[in-house]
């Protein structure tokens, strides 16, 4: 290791510690001394740590209120960035806000983490391409029942006890901060990109039955006898045509797959 890099190893690890003597190379001065100015290095790198999570997690600002600033700087405090990116630092917070007290005693929290997270790996997902009406239009009638939809990879569904999508949707907009409300049963929240944009609503349960079962790769005639036990055979195919469209114009198909 050259002389550099090892100043550059004494100085990081002097920094992510909370207490330890200032290593060689911080020396006093006539303004201050030298543990003080590398206490001027340890503020400054978690000011710019809890900065860029301000920035991931606008939801959770919204629901957390003034208790906010207090949560980043336990969790920068509990999990300092082990990767050289700094967008990649908030990855651990909903995992965080489940177990660390006195978060963990508001579950609505880790949820609202999670739907943040989602909608920031989303929007740094890769570029994929996506399908329209004209292009599915060209599969031959006899090949529809065995057809395997294949779907964005940065499409994410998350399951939601509370409304969660109504606080992100108030950050989005600026708008007033709602209540909560938890619900008696989960609510599946869908997030994806289209473009340059993060997208997310709420699915309705047949929906979710039939987008959960092409995610897992079963077939069109699959499809269709799903949502038939939701809606009956001759109401199930009218359905299908209505969810098909709504995917293809919000990008979500890649592809397909024939047998």
């Amino acid at each position: 290791m050259s002389s550099l890099q090892a100043i550059q190893q004494q100085m990081l690890q002097a920094v992510l510690a909370e207490k330890s003597r200032p290593p060689q190379m911080v020396r006093d001065d006539a303004i201050a001394d030298a543990s003080s100015r590398l206490e001027v290095y340890r503020h400054g790198y978690r000011i710019r740590l809890r900065d860029a999570l301000k920035v991931e997690f606008a939801g959770l600002q919204c629901m957390a209120g003034a208790r906010f600033e207090s949560l980043l700087d336990k969790y920068v405090a509990a999990h300092p960035s082990e990767h050289y990116n700094i967008r990649w630092h908030g990855s651990g917070l909903p995992g965080f806000l489940a177990y660390a007290h006195p978060w963990r005693e508001k579950p609505q929290l880790a949820e609202m983490a999670k739907l943040d997270w989602a909608m920031s790996t989303a929007f740094d997902a890769a570029d994929e391409s996506h399908i329209g009406v004209a292009d599915l239009a060209a599969v031959p009638p006899a090949s529809w029942a065995g057809l395997r939809l294949t779907l964005q990879h940065n499409l994410q569904v998350l399951a939601c006890v509370y409304n969660t999508d109504a606080f992100r949707r108030a950050a989005d907009r600026n708008g007033r901060r709602p209540h909560l409300r938890r619900y008696a049963q989960p609510r599946q929240l869908l997030v994806w990109r289209l473009g340059t944009g993060v997208h997310y609503r709420r699915l309705d349960d047949d929906e979710w039955q039939v987008l959960g079962a092409a995610i897992q790769g079963e077939t069109f005639a699959s499809l269709c006898a799903s949502l038939a036990g939701h809606h009956g055979e001759a109401a199930a195919m009218a359905r299908m045509v209505a969810l098909l469209t709504r995917w293809l114009g919000a990008g979500l198909i890649h592809g397909w797959v024939l047998p």
